[in-house]
């Protein structure tokens, strides 16, 4: 195009529609990055995030107040507890506390268990707390006789680690003082434990 030379209606009709279409898409794209930059609370997802945290922090309200709860009924569970906490109860030994008629009815194996619990297969940790469970559900439940199988196991004269870890598991402060007396169903073999529960008191 030569200099200082003027356009033609045809030209200048061209040249208004390309530069229109560029000012139109300067336009578009400041309209894009103006619609991007949102604040944060007008994004989509987070109503849906307020939630999922609300739900989050009434779950663990209700697993606090359960833990809270666990921590009181231990508590009275010893607080009301009549037998001494440096009393070691021994497998097989009558306890103070306990009648010498029960003792024998329960010793010589004419209390049936009402819930038997089988340790077989079971770390000792993993086992300590499902033992743990069981003992407190059953007294809870006001069941009165409940037998725990260990097994014998081999390794050691003792036998193995439940059978050498139950008589200790069994004399931590939480546990004992849910108990009335111990003994082995079969005198020969000290794979298993009956156990006689308190009564639940607090029901």
């Amino acid at each position: 195009m030569a200099k200082g030379r003027k356009l033609n209606q045809e030209e200048q009709s061209l040249w208004n529609y390309f530069t229109n279409g560029i000012k139109s898409s300067n336009r578009e794209k400041y309209s894009i990055e103006k619609e991007v930059k949102v604040p944060f609370v007008e994004r989509p997802y987070h109503k849906e995030k307020l939630f999922l945290n609300e739900q989050r922090s009434k779950q663990l309200s209700v697993n606090d107040a359960f833990i809270q709860h666990y921590k009181i009924f231990k508590q009275k569970q010893i607080q009301h507890s009549h037998v001494s906490q440096n009393q070691f109860i021994t497998i097989g030994t009558k306890q103070s506390g306990l009648d010498t008629s029960t003792w024998k009815k329960f010793h010589k194996g004419q209390m049936s268990p009402e819930k038997i619990l089988d340790l077989h297969g079971y770390t000792a940790q993993r086992a300590f707390f499902i033992l743990e469970e069981f003992l407190l559900r059953s007294q809870r439940s006001n069941i009165r006789c409940v037998e725990v199988i260990t097994g014998i196991g081999t390794g050691y004269k003792e036998g193995g680690i439940l059978k050498r870890e139950l008589p200790y598991w069994l004399n931590r402060p939480n546990i004992q003082v849910l108990i009335l007396a111990t003994t082995y169903p079969a005198q020969w073999n000290g794979g298993a434990v009956r156990i006689l529960l308190k009564r639940n008191r607090f029901k």
